[in-house]
């Protein structure tokens, strides 16, 4: 009985494991700079200065995305290995100098060499990061620090969004290059050097808190302690399950269709008419859904299979794309961008989520790197098929509209994903 009453007498810290779900938000709110919404506010100065077209400017975009695929599997298996903090100090370095060599380049291979090697950084190392720290110290309350992660990286959306575009309209692009940098060093970099761990047990900590008993330590696991208990799969008995390729394949049709309109976005309304301040006010929009859809997601995922809850926002997606084609006035655009940003967000932070809960944390980071993969591959075409069928035809309608088909199809392909398991 005394043993029990100085249990409940012990005061009680915060579980570290939100420290690391934090510091994950913090440099996902600096990987803005990297991020396809941002660009996309540099995409007329540049294209002005540069006389570069669409097609130039969404091809490095596409390289960085495709090598980040290449190597995502990797980071993965080193997330693992050695945890998240040595990845996400050398991806938030290499995108912080990639933005200082953007802020001075004056050749179309400069923009290349340096955004190219950013994206590598942010879709091959910083997203895997970020996502798989928070799932290696959470079970019961996986959602909602996933959740919180992909929230502050899309609150970075909204705050640097319009903090971009004012810097240059004042002092220039090549400026507000260089402001991105600082913020990633700032709030990236220091952070996850000082405060990342790799997982609970190296701390002698259980899993969502509490300790780790041992038979000679004399106390009893509290409830903190009790958590169920969770069967982890390899990567390669993962990719036996053939749901394991279905899903991979969904996610790269949904990735496809969804990110192909978000770097010619910007263009795309000023070309219907608006002006070049609601145009990026539509991003600050579609970004505030996105954190709605980050935490919404996150607790949803705590009480519905992630899978269903995909399906659901890739019908959305389909939706959403139609309204972004036949929208001409403020108000139809920014509820295409609402819908655009709650699904993004929503399908980023289930995905992490969805690998999971059907496979474990024990090589989460290797099965999560796979998926990542698969997404940012869909990324990297996206794009650069609207970009060639805007300098082809100058127009964007019927590529919007055949990746609203897209999206329809990976809702199909997700929801036949029924059965989870070895077989």
């Amino acid at each position: 009985m005394a043993r029990c009453v100085r249990m409940r007498l012990r005061p009680k810290s915060v579980y570290y494991g939100w420290v690391v779900a934090s510091t994950s938000g913090s440099i996902g709110f600096a990987n803005a700079a990297s991020a396809i919404s941002i660009l996309t506010i540099f995409v007329v100065p540049m294209s002005e200065e540069f006389a570069w077209n669409r097609t130039a400017i969404a091809g490095a975009t596409t390289l960085g995305a495709i090598l980040g695929a290449a190597l995502a599997p990797f980071i993965g298996r080193l997330v693992d290995r050695f945890g998240s903090r040595l990845t996400l100090v050398i991806g938030g370095g290499v995108i912080a100098l990639g933005c200082v060599y953007l802020s001075a380049m004056q050749t179309l291979t400069g923009f290349y060499i340096a955004f190219t090697v950013s994206r590598i950084a942010d879709q091959g190392g910083v997203k895997i990061g970020t996502s798989v720290a928070a799932g290696k110290w959470f079970q019961r309350y996986r959602g909602r620090a996933t959740g919180l992660v992909f929230l502050l990286e899309t609150v970075g959306v909204i705050v640097l969004a319009p903090m971009t575009q004012l810097v240059i309209s004042q002092w220039g692009w090549r400026s507000a290059w260089l402001m991105l940098a600082a913020v990633m060093l700032a709030l990236g970099v220091v952070p996850c050097a000082l405060w990342m761990r790799r997982q609970p047990e190296d701390m002698g900590l259980a899993v969502d808190g509490g300790r780790v008993s041992t038979a000679d330590d004399g106390v009893s696991p509290g409830p903190a302690d009790a958590v169920e208990t969770e069967r982890s799969l390899t990567l390669g008995e993962a990719a036996r399950t053939r749901v394991f390729w279905v899903a991979l394949a969904s996610l790269f049709l949904g990735s496809n269709a969804m990110a192909g309109p978000g770097l010619h976005l910007v263009p795309y309304l000023t070309d219907r008419g608006l002006s070049a301040t609601a145009a990026v006010g539509a991003i600050s929009v579609m970004a505030t859904a996105g954190a709605a859809g980050a935490i919404l997601a996150g607790l949803a995922a705590d009480r519905v299979s992630p899978r269903w809850l995909m399906v659901a926002l890739y019908v959305l997606g389909t939706a959403a794309l139609a309204l972004l084609v036949q929208t001409d006035t403020l108000a139809e655009t920014y509820a295409a961008v609402i819908l655009m940003g709650l699904i993004g967000t929503g399908i980023n932070t289930l995905a992490p989520l969805m690998w999971a809960a059907n496979y474990g944390r024990g090589s989460l980071g290797a099965i999560h790197g796979v998926g990542r993969a698969s997404q940012v591959l869909g990324f990297a075409v996206g794009p650069l098929v609207a970009g060639i069928a805007y300098d082809s035809t100058g127009t964007y309608r019927e590529v919007f509209l055949l990746m609203a088909g897209v999206a329809l199809v990976a809702a199909g392909l997700m929801a036949a994903a029924r059965t989870w398991g070895r077989r």
